[in-house]
């Protein structure tokens, strides 16, 4: 490892074109070959691996690209996409990188004063390629297949990588779900069988060459996905499963849709000035349909739901900077960004009770909803000295959102989002920073329209007066790198939200997402790579996790509760042994117990799931091919969810309980890959 302190007058490349002053950022450096035990195939087996690194894939709640794109950087510049950052990642062959760099605290649009950004330095050099070819066995006994393969060359001066991968699999597991009364008395009890089948198939690349003094950069991506499944199930009135059910039932779900994104990305050097500007294009085009029928023994129909959906979200986005400096001590980075986001939602929800599918009237059930944003930004670095750096930035925001359809509304905002952070450096090893950053979450346009899950029995209106939520947060962190893969992160933060999203009784009278109030959002996140040479030698733990705790006044209960859809904590660890000398390696793998609750207007789903291990051998002993044989859920995987309805609301009095046990098996995964 080589660790360059703030005094050393290097900077970051990106392409040939600078991105940062080290005085501006700490850069740790993990060159290729410390990689070499994991035998990787590409960038992204040496990112994951990367030690005290947690790799985030992009945060679609967050508005605008500067804020979205990860933590991860491609020859210091970010994939021009919103997401695809491990599609990004995977077309890089691992004989490509030099080095995988950890900056600390880059104060650069391209890392957002982010803790830790990981940038991938690359090799120019000839062609070459990564593939891999994976089965995976469930505990149905089917055995189902996972391809991919990259290749990277030059052609024309064009330094180009592409990918295609596709995997299907399915996912069985079965449930048992007890309804009882009031006081407690079983009413009826429900056995589902329920497999669900998942494809996905992509191809991208991505292409960069010299222009016009810069350099520029392309790339596109084009996929199908594809989720399907057909849950029967055996219902017994007041007693437990017998064999003589009192009715059946079949619930269905397919989902299909397609996905393009495009992008490009040009910088040039002025001087010791940068600019940058690039362009997003996303569209999607999906359909779902959903069906359950309840019938008797006798095969006659009880009651039968239908529900139809298309949705074509639609996202274009602009943005440009430019950043140098403005004397020894200070740079400045400023630009602005243009986004277009628009949404053609249609959904249809019908009721057969034995004389025909009758529709049921939901509130913007079909809707066009459009959003046109525009940004401005400024931020200023400030290097006290070789230990201590103060940011400040300043965001201004501007939006318009329409509602068009069924239903019919128009909101204009205005956001200010400032941020500052102090960074101390004690020594080369330890950073410390204190900041404070107020941002604007970014609305899921489908909240504007109708939908409904039918193997839950739940529906939701679409809302046209959705707003943003607001998030100020205040963090402590510290990241220290010690000798060998020795490193530790941690993060102490503390959030105060503003019109948080919860579902809530419209004025419609029916059940939809609305800004219902504000909340807190606090917790401790970390990240810890430890060797254990001294005890095992070749032998590494690595733990990632974070745990939260939230706290919401209910604006329909009046009781402080936690925010919905929070789980908590997310903790993995990873034990991974490789002995010195020889071509193989084994690990152990462990997944923390969790819980969350989800609150809807007239029930509570407490949801909790238990620990769940695995383990792996690998070698390259085998024509030195990598091969991998790994158990998953190897101690059978349970999770138990608790539904506790109420009327009118969750303000009224417990109606019945549902209890939801699900039991998952063991898969067992061989993956073969090589590079040439």
């Amino acid at each position: 490892m080589k660790l360059r302190s703030s005094a050393v007058s290097a900077i970051l490349v990106i392409g040939g074109l600078p991105i940062a002053h080290a005085q501006e950022a700490d850069v740790v450096a993990y060159p290729a070959e410390r990689y070499a035990d994991i035998a990787p195939q590409t960038a992204l087996d040496m990112v994951r691996r990367t030690p005290g690194f947690t790799l985030l894939e992009g945060n679609e709640d967050v508005r605008g690209f500067g804020a979205t794109a990860g933590n991860v950087l491609i020859d210091g510049v970010r994939p021009t996409a919103k997401a695809g950052v491990i599609d990004a990642l995977s077309r890089i062959p691992a004989s490509q990188v030099v080095r995988i760099e950890v900056i600390r605290n880059a104060a650069t649009a391209e890392a957002q004063g982010q803790t830790l950004v990981a940038n991938v330095v690359r090799a120019r050099t000839a062609t070459s390629g990564a593939w891999s070819f994976e089965l995976e066995r469930n505990a149905n006994g089917v055995i189902y297949p996972r391809a991919e393969a990259t290749y990277s060359s030059t052609f024309g001066g064009w330094e180009t990588s592409v990918r295609a991968n596709a995997f299907w699999e399915e996912f069985p597991f079965r449930t048992l779900r007890l309804n009882r009364d009031p006081q407690g008395v079983l009413v009826s009890t429900t056995e589902v069988d329920l497999p669900s089948t998942l494809s996905e198939a992509y191809i991208g690349g991505d292409a960069r060459t010299s222009l016009a003094g810069g350099v520029l950069t392309l790339n596109a991506r084009l996929g199908r996905y594809s989720y399907t499944y057909d849950q029967p199930g055996q219902t017994y009135l007041g007693r437990l499963p017998d064999g003589s059910p009192d009715q059946t039932q079949l619930t269905s779900f397919d989902e299909e849709k397609w996905i393009v994104e495009m992008g490009a990305d040009y910088a040039r050097q002025f001087g010791d000035w940068t600019w940058k500007t690039l362009g997003v294009l996303n569209l999607e085009s999906g359909e779902e349909n959903q069906s359950d029928a309840r019938f008797l023994p006798s095969g006659s129909l009880v009651s039968r739901t239908v529900a139809d959906g298309t949705g074509r979200p639609l996202e274009i986005v602009g943005r440009t900077t430019l950043s140098g400096p403005l004397s020894g001590q200070l740079r400045l980075e400023a630009g602005g960004e243009l986004a277009f986001n628009r949404l053609d939602s249609d959904f249809a929800l019908a009721v057969d009770n034995g004389s025909g599918l009758t529709p049921v009237v939901l509130p913007s059930a079909s809707v066009t909803v459009e959003e046109l944003r525009a940004e401005a930004f400024g931020n200023l670095v400030w290097t006290l000295s070789e230990q201590w750096t103060v940011e400040g930035g300043l965001e201004v925001e501007t939006s318009e959102i329409s509602v068009d359809g069924d239903a019919a509304d128009a909101q204009r905002f205005t956001f200010t989002k400032p941020s500052l952070a102090l960074v101390w450096r004690p020594t080369p090893s330890l950073q410390v920073r204190l900041g404070a950053k107020h941002s604007v979450g970014q609305l899921d346009f489908s909240d504007f329209a109708a939908s409904a899950q039918l193997d839950d029995g739940t529906s939701s209106a679409g809302n046209p007066d959705l707003g943003p939520d607001q998030t100020t947060r205040y963090s402590a962190a510290v990241d220290f790198r010690g000798p060998g893969d020795l490193a530790f992160n941690v993060e102490l933060f503390h959030e105060d939200r503003a019109d948080v999203l919860e579902q809530v009784l419209l004025p419609s009278g029916a059940p939809g997402v609305a800004n219902a109030g504000d909340a807190t959002y606090r917790g401790l996140k970390a990240s810890l790579t430890l060797p254990l040479d001294t005890v095992l030698a070749g032998a590494r733990l690595k733990v990632n996790g974070e745990t939260v705790e939230t706290r919401f006044d209910d604006p329909l209960t009046g009781v402080r509760r936690p925010l919905s859809n929070v789980w908590t904590p997310d903790v993995s660890v990873e034990f991974r042994h490789d002995p010195p000398g020889v071509s193989f390696a084994w690990g152990l793998t462990w997944e923390a117990a969790e819980s969350g609750e989800t609150y809807l207007v007239n029930e509570i789903n407490r949801e909790n799931e238990q620990a769940e291990f695995g383990g792996f051998i690998e070698t390259t002993a085998f024509a030195g091919l990598k091969t991998r044989l790994a158990l998953r859920n190897a101690d059978v995987y349970r999770s138990v969810r608790l539904r506790s309805f109420f009327s009118p609301d969750r303000s009224g009095e417990l109606v019945r309980t549902e209890e939801r046990r699900i039991r998952s098996p063991t898969f067992v995964t061989l993956t073969v890959s090589g590079g040439f």
